[in-house]
């Protein structure tokens, strides 16, 4: 049977990548079986990645490891030394872009603990926080926080329709098979008027994202579009620079359903980034296995970053025993333990390395290591996952 858009409905022909392995790395870090195959839509300009028939099984059991590290624990970026992590960076964001005040009804839609929302509602006095996940598994967190009757699990409560005053969701939308059905929910819970406040992945800016296996959708400017004004919303703002590698997105609900269509000229080059993409990937991972057998059998290497890219090199390699540490700016990994190596700081390298395996977003990976003061006059050895 062929795949349809999660958008437009369109009919998805053949993949712009397919993994060479029988492994994929989803969301959380976790290698698990079955091959990616990411789609193009030509119709919206939608990516889409088809769904690994174990994921039912990641999602109740492994997705669990959300409960022994807080979300706000996730590095967001490093500014002149400065860790900022992402909660802090997404509460910021949320209200430098929207005017809460006391009274309104703000609730966090899919929300595991709601860190974000926890913030907000520490800085704005009066604001009612309400919380909504399938799952109960966070209830102990919202106590701390959130009123009884303003938080629900498997499905929102039938007296919060038409009472929410701004639907947030944050890294939620990119799960979701069914967005029609997600988004007439969020839209039957709003107020007319009200605000749908959302952060996606943005794929063309972090390409790690094109190939997680537990993102399904990939969302562009186009799809976006397409999507929020097909389901009954009014697009106020799609914002790519804000967030780093990610879309904010504000919406209102809207009584006018007037679908708009994308640019065939934008939706070309759309597909045009895609196909590059997914050449990068299948060459990736040759690339890393190139590098390795070309090191010295007296070399001592490390791998830059104990995230996604770096968990990319480590399961790409074939024979990861050879790295002696992963190095991450993350303090929250730090004294942890990566494929049974240490996560050091850069500042903690030990002196026997002399080859780093960076892991890194290409994008933005040579300026980071350049800023690394504590390697200047070190000779190191680094491999790029991006030729220059």
């Amino acid at each position: 049977m062929q795949a349809a858009c999660n958008v437009c409905g369109a009919p998805l022909r053949e993949p712009v990548y397919e993994s060479a392995d029988n492994a994929s790395i989803t969301t959380m870090n976790k290698v698990i079986e079955g091959r990616t195959r990411v789609y193009f839509c030509n119709d919206c300009g939608h990516l889409q990645t088809s769904e690994l028939p174990n994921l039912v099984q990641y999602y109740a059991q492994e997705y669990e490891i959300n409960l022994a590290s807080d979300e706000e624990d996730q590095l967001y970026k490093v500014i002149d030394g400065r860790a900022i992590y992402r909660a802090e960076h997404q509460a910021d964001t949320l209200l430098r872009k929207l005017s809460l005040r006391s009274g309104q009804r703000v609730l966090d839609y899919g929300c595991a603990k709601a860190p974000t929302l926890r913030r907000v509602a520490d800085r704005v006095p009066g604001v009612i926080p309400m919380v909504f996940d399938v799952s109960d598994k966070y209830v102990a967190f919202w106590e701390r926080f959130v009123a009884f009757g303003d938080w629900a699990v498997g499905e929102p409560a039938r007296a919060w329709q038409g009472s929410v005053d701004v639907v947030l969701s944050f890294y939620a939308l990119e799960h979701v098979g069914d967005l029609e059905g997600a988004l007439a929910k969020v839209r039957t819970l709003l107020k007319p008027e009200g605000t749908f406040y959302f952060i996606v992945p943005n794929a063309y800016a972090n390409i790690a994202d094109f190939v997680v296996a537990d993102h399904i959708n990939h969302f562009s400017p186009p799809s976006l579009t397409r999507m929020l004004t097909g389901a009954g919303f009014e697009i106020v703002e799609i914002d790519d620079e804000s967030h780093d590698a990610a879309f904010v997105v504000t919406a209102r609900r809207s009584e006018a359903v007037v679908v708009s269509t994308g640019e065939s000229r934008a939706i070309a080059q759309l597909r045009e980034r895609a196909a590059e993409m997914g050449r990068f990937w299948s060459d990736a991972a040759a690339r890393v296995r190139r590098f390795e057998a070309e090191l010295p059998p007296t070399s001592h290497p490390a791998i830059y970053g104990a995230g996604f890219y770096g968990n990319f090199i480590a399961s790409a390699l074939r024979n990861v025993d050879r790295v002696a540490c992963f190095i991450d700016q993350n303090r929250y990994l730090r004294g942890r333990k990566f494929y049974g190596k240490p996560v050091v700081s850069p500042a903690e390298l030990p002196v026997e390395i002399d080859v780093v395996m960076v892991g890194l977003n290409p994008r933005t990976a040579r300026s980071t290591i350049e800023g690394v003061k504590a390697w200047r006059g070190r000779d190191l050895r680094i491999f790029y996952l991006r030729r220059e």
